[in-house]
């Protein structure tokens, strides 16, 4: 699975290379010079090689969730995608394919649970805005221009109720991404969220 992962993430590095980037400046107003396009990735500055595509964030190659939904938006500069502020599920973004969660999210929800505070900390350390909607609420900045709401609850073993993590997407988002960099980017969050590095 890692060497398709990298594979993916390769072809999307070398797709990226053949649109024009002007657009991509002009549209999100990136910060860039001869060398770089520069933007922030969940509050951290991120630096994209002009001539490689190459991520890094925070002195280290960024993740494959974080690049290839970086990838994904930044091509579609030239379209113009405008946010329309209203959130939705993901399914309701009118996708058609079905990605099934990893194995591992039940024990990811129960390392969320089992210390909630450090998880509002990590969101509010990536500019993250809190919300009244669960035990752990923010709208976080994956990028500067594209914003994502997290929203966790924790169980009632009394109930035989599991704990939940939704994304919730903001309604234009298909014009941002394709469906399937939607699951990418929320592997991304939800390894940021348990304070992983890489997902």
């Amino acid at each position: 699975m890692a060497d398709n992962y990298e594979m993916l993430y390769d072809q999307s590095r070398r797709l990226f290379l053949s649109f024009d980037q002007r657009p991509m400046i002009d549209r999100f107003g990136l910060e860039h010079d001869e060398r770089h396009l520069y933007f922030h990735i969940l509050g951290e500055k991120a630096a994209l090689d002009r001539e490689t595509g190459v991520i890094t964030c925070g002195g280290r190659r960024a993740s494959f969730g974080a690049a290839c939904s970086a990838y994904d938006i930044l091509s579609r500069a030239e379209k113009n995608p405008v946010l329309a502020h209203r959130w939705v599920g993901v399914a309701d973004l009118g996708g058609t394919t079905a990605i099934q969660h990893s194995d591992s999210l039940k024990s990811d929800l129960s390392a969320v649970e089992a210390d909630m505070e450090a998880a509002r900390e990590r969101c509010r350390s990536w500019g993250g805005i809190e919300q009244k909607q669960g035990d752990v609420s923010f709208i976080v900045p994956l990028f500067d221009f594209f914003p994502v709401w997290l929203q966790f609850w924790a169980g009632e073993e009394e109930l035989g109720i599991g704990a939940k993590l939704n994304c919730l997407w903001d309604a234009n988002t298909l014009d941002f991404m394709f469906y399937e960099t939607t699951w990418y980017a929320r592997g991304f969050l939800q390894a940021r969220l348990l304070g992983r590095t890489a997902e």
